[in-house]
């Protein structure tokens, strides 16, 4: 779907739950060149010394800054378009990020929220655009989300492979209802950055290949809580990132 084409209707889902998926934002053909490339990235990723196995995920932070091919994804003019729409504020990149799972990997990711692990106020616009590189079955480790709690602005963070966490900080969640989402290649869905989501282990027997790339409004302020992005930066309290680091888009 192209930003000239997205419905208000699609803008309006997205603020009263938080999350909406968005059909075919490049195209499957895009997906698979870009999925190409990701899975080149992944290949050249030393294996952590504990082994894959306790991981909920393999994760490279700002693609975009090392990879001329991965950085046509993360600031394609359709899904700038799109996610500005949608946010309907001025935007800045804050960082890309591939998100993979091996094959045959058993480990969920546990319910959380982003934005409490960013170093910015809670009640800034954040939007996470999730591209699928290839069909994403609910096997294969699909996204799940919880409508709504994009409202709950006081949850502890909660780190990705801590499974009980979300039951130890927000044990209503467990009976919250939640929607499951699996995406054809080329799809994407967008979800605040303080939507509670999860994503199943990977069932299959192919890596369940992601790009995500997360947007801020661009006039939000570093709060100097520590983050990878920003802690080579010796940034003061109060400023907004750089520029060259954070691009408007």
């Amino acid at each position: 779907m192209q930003a000239a084409d997205l419905p208000s209707e699609l803008i309006n889902q997205f603020w009263q739950d938080g999350v909406v998926k968005i059909p075919q934002i490049i195209t499957s053909e895009e997906a698979a060149g870009y999925r190409q490339a990701t899975m080149r990235i992944l290949e050249e990723m030393p294996v952590p010394k504990n082994g894959n196995y306790g991981r909920a995920f393999h994760q490279r932070v700002n693609v975009w800054r090392e990879d001329e091919k991965m950085r046509k994804l993360t600031l394609h003019s359709n899904l700038t378009a799109t996610t500005t729409k949608i946010a309907g504020t001025p935007l800045r990149l804050w960082h890309d990020h591939i998100l993979a799972k091996m094959p045959g990997l058993p480990v969920p990711t546990a319910f959380h929220q982003d934005l409490v692990k960013w170093p910015y106020d809670r009640r800034i616009t954040a939007l996470s655009a999730w591209i699928a590189l290839q069909d994403t079955t609910v096997e294969m480790g699909c996204m799940s989300f919880l409508p709504k709690s994009h409202y709950l602005l006081e949850v502890a963070d909660i780190a990705t492979s801590d499974q009980e966490g979300w039951r130890r900080e927000q044990p209503d969640i467990e009976w919250s209802s939640r929607i499951t989402i699996p995406l054809q290649a080329g799809d994407c869905t967008f979800h605040h950055g303080m939507t509670f989501h999860t994503a199943g282990p990977n069932q299959s027997d192919q890596w369940r290949v992601a790009h995500v790339v997360i947007f801020i409004e661009a006039q939000a302020t570093y709060n100097g809580q520590r983050h990878i992005v920003t802690d080579p930066l010796d940034l003061p309290v109060g400023v907004s990132p750089p520029n060259d680091i954070c691009p408007p888009v």
